[in-house]
């Protein structure tokens, strides 16, 4: 059957989320940490490697990202991440927010095709010495990619770099660096990937409902994976009603145990009211599409200031 993969989102994503995702929803094949940036310092923040911590994680359908533009500090972190017992390791190549871009990493990097490519074969000809010495299985190794920095057609070369290398799958969100989420995908430019790309394609970008995800298959019928983000946390059951064979109506109650856990799970691991509201609010800025009949009370949710009065716009809007 065709699979659905959960797109990494920073700060939303995280182990929690996943986990708890997965209880009360699932349909998911895989789950794309939020990157992990590493650097020369040769560690894990705290953060990270509690995100990608095998206790925290099933290591069969979470896949770590990297953001990096150094392809050391890519290999140390495989060197690190491979001995867990991940088998996939993703390289974050689409990611355009500005204070990543102006580093040269994330879409940016693909501006400078050159150093792309020298750093592609850097890691895939250093990675099986790396996991030798690490005493570890040589993981897979997938890209998520945008077409370009600042042009479409910068796509073209970037495609023929990645032919060169062994990539395991390919995730094409076909914007270029520039367009945001704003600007309309440039399907054409998936359409090249598919009659040109050597790697698997997984196909990602502006997929909300099942229709969206028929219809990719059906148009891409060999490629077996979509990757959804935004979509897929604003109707969390998408996936599950995939994998059913049918779209269902929201359910209303799913969802509050859902949330219910999630708020729960918060209010232990993080210090304060103001960082557990300000968790959630991240959530509520795409759930409450959901809600589009009950404005009012979605307003007092994403003003409440403390735990107590978000709870009692929760008790009204449910």
């Amino acid at each position: 059957m065709k699979q659905i993969y959960l797109a990494p989102l920073e700060g939303i994503t995280d182990s929690i989320y996943r986990n708890t995702f997965s209880k009360y929803y699932g349909g998911v094949a895989k789950y794309f940490t939020p990157f992990l940036s590493p650097n020369s310092t040769h560690k894990f923040t705290t953060r990270e490697f509690k995100d990608i911590d095998p206790e925290k994680n099933d290591i069969k359908t979470t896949v770590p990202q990297l953001l990096t533009n150094n392809s050391e500090h890519f290999l140390w972190a495989v060197s690190k991440i491979a001995p867990l017992g991940f088998k996939e390791i993703n390289f974050n190549l689409g990611c355009p927010s500005g204070t990543v871009v102006a580093k040269n990493k994330g879409s940016g990097l693909l501006y400078y095709p050159e150093e792309l490519d020298k750093i592609l074969y850097e890691i895939f000809d250093g990675l099986d010495a790396v996991c030798a010495k690490a005493g570890a299985n040589v993981p897979a190794i997938s890209i998520k990619t945008r077409l370009g920095k600042n042009a479409a057609d910068e796509f073209y070369e970037i495609l023929d770099i990645y032919n060169k290398y062994p990539i395991s799958e390919l995730t094409i969100h076909p914007r270029i660096q520039s367009d945001f989420y704003r600007e309309p995908i440039r399907i054409d430019y998936f359409d090249y990937a598919y009659e040109h790309s050597m790697a698997p394609l997984v196909f990602n970008g502006e997929i909300k409902t099942i229709d969206d995800i028929n219809e990719t298959f059906r148009k891409y019928d060999t490629v077996n994976a979509v990757m959804i983000g935004r979509g897929l946390i604003a109707n969390p059951q998408l996936a599950m009603d995939y994998a059913a064979g049918k779209e269902s109506d929201f359910n209303h109650d799913l969802f509050k145990q859902f949330h219910d856990d999630l708020l729960k799970q918060y209010i232990e691991v993080l210090s304060g009211e103001k960082p557990v509201l300000h968790r959630l609010k991240e959530f509520w800025a795409i759930w409450q599409v959901q809600f589009s009949d009950h404005e009012k009370v979605i307003k007092k949710i994403r003003k409440s200031n403390r735990i107590a009065d978000y709870k009692s716009a929760l008790n009204e809007l449910f």
